[in-house]
């Protein structure tokens, strides 16, 4: 006869159960499944004139030929327009005793040039060879270009003509979301901008020189030529001082309704706080694919147009929604997909966006996340990016910690880091938008 109050396994076998299942769980978090992610090696050094230069190289470059340079600046401002004309004289026929664009000078030494701005940051690019007989015409004709551009009138005559009409949508929004409470200045009125104050504004950046970037690889010889091309360009640069403490964003949310007729698009802009670590800017990579999924999703919007300003004191996001011609009678359909009429505006708050509610849509928007990045993280152009728009090497998020820890946080990044952050990171009070009717 059995006895029942007799238990199935003595203590000691039981506890090596335990153990066991322990060290099972343990071994299956080691073998699971991590990003296939490179770590690129950083190298620092400064400039004769005291800037800041930062080298990324990683082992899969080394039989590429590719070199990303950056001129890194922070000049303050809410003056996009002066910028941008500033930026498009730069990348157009001013080289120096020259009737051709820059780009058009550098093309046959497999070489471009490229420029990126916003109200705190502003880039100034090159993508060349690595290779001795690209690389020497290309620094010594860049070193012509930067060092004292030729600016001429009849060019900047022609630009102003064709832009002046219609500035970008980015610039519209910026005004609405921006004010300058040290100029206490209306956006809306900097229209006119003169020859003289883009060479002036040039040369003020010189003054707001932040950091050089150097992405790719090169040889001791190439090293040493790229070197000395920057220290000649930068040699009357000096550090910015700059700060975006006058910047404001309007704190109250607004809609401006412009013409009438039908609904065309919709232009959406919200604050963020900076980002100041990788989990952060993960998270804002899946909230903007979510939104530009839910909202694509229905049928009245022909597509979605999403894109983040991160700069280190006033980031902010943006997005333009262009609606089908039939728009009226589509909304008016009856439908069972609640997701075909979400407002565009329901997305900056967290509780309603979907990805924070959803762990299966959450899932599938990292896994597609962690795809692209596969790819995206083999390129010196994409670290050229997360290294000029993306971290600053005077806040709280550099390049540096970027290089070192995004495999790390991609791979324990779970739902819960998400909606933590997107708590933090979402101003939904200072939402704007720009109704545009035709």
């Amino acid at each position: 006869m059995s006895d029942d109050s007799k238990p199935l396994f003595s203590r000691p076998v039981l506890a090596a159960v335990m153990l066991f299942c322990t060290l099972a769980i343990w071994l299956l978090n080691l073998t699971a499944p991590s990003s296939k992610l490179p770590t690129p090696q950083i190298e620092k050094w400064t400039t004769t004139s005291g800037i800041p230069v930062v080298w990324l190289k990683q082992a899969e470059w080394q039989d590429s030929n590719k070199l990303e340079l950056r001129f890194s600046f922070r000049s303050v401002t809410t003056n996009i327009t002066l910028i941008q004309t500033t930026l498009a004289m730069l990348m157009s026929d001013s080289l120096p005793l020259s009737t051709a664009s820059i780009n058009q000078r550098l093309a046959p030494l497999a070489a471009s040039a490229n420029s990126y701005y916003d109200h705190e940051n502003q880039t100034i690019g090159l993508t060349l060879s690595n290779e001795p007989k690209y690389l020497t015409p290309t620094l010594s004709l860049a070193t012509n270009w930067l060092r004292q551009p030729d600016f001429k009138p009849r060019t900047f005559d022609a630009w102003q003509t064709q832009h002046r009409a219609n500035p970008p949508v980015q610039h519209e929004l910026e005004n609405v979301l921006f004010f300058d409470k040290a100029n206490d200045q209306n956006n809306d009125t900097i229209t006119t901008v003169s020859l003289k104050q883009v060479s002036d504004y040039y040369q003020s950046l010189k003054s707001s020189a932040a950091t050089i970037f150097i992405v790719g690889e090169m040889s001791p010889e190439t090293k040493q030529a790229v070197k000395n091309a920057i220290n000649t360009i930068s040699q009357d640069y000096r550090l910015s001082n700059a700060s975006a403490e006058a910047i404001h964003y309007e704190s109250i949310s607004s809609t401006i309704q412009q013409n009438e007729g039908e609904l065309w698009q919709t232009r959406s802009a919200i604050a963020l706080m900076p980002v100041s670590s990788i989990k952060e800017w993960i998270s804002l990579q899946i909230w903007g694919a979510d939104l530009v999924s839910t909202l694509n999703q229905q049928q009245h919007i022909d597509f979605v147009q999403l894109a983040f300003t991160l700069s280190p004191q006033r980031p902010w996001a943006w997005w333009n929604i262009q609606y089908a011609n039939s728009i009226t009678e589509t909304v008016s359909e009856p439908s069972h997909d609640a997701s075909r009429f979400v407002n565009a505006k329901s997305l900056v708050f967290v509780e309603q966006v979907p990805s924070v509610n959803d762990s299966k849509t959450f899932g599938i928007l990292l896994d597609n996340f962690k795809q692209q990045l596969e790819q995206q993280t083999l390129s010196p152009t994409w670290w050229s990016y997360i290294a000029t728009q993306v971290t600053h090497e005077d806040g709280a998020l550099t390049v540096e910690q970027f290089a070192e820890g995004y495999k790390d946080a991609i791979d324990s990044f779970t739902i819960e880091d998400y909606q933590t952050a997107l708590q933090h990171l979402l101003k939904p009070s200072s939402y704007q938008e720009i109704q545009v009717y035709q």
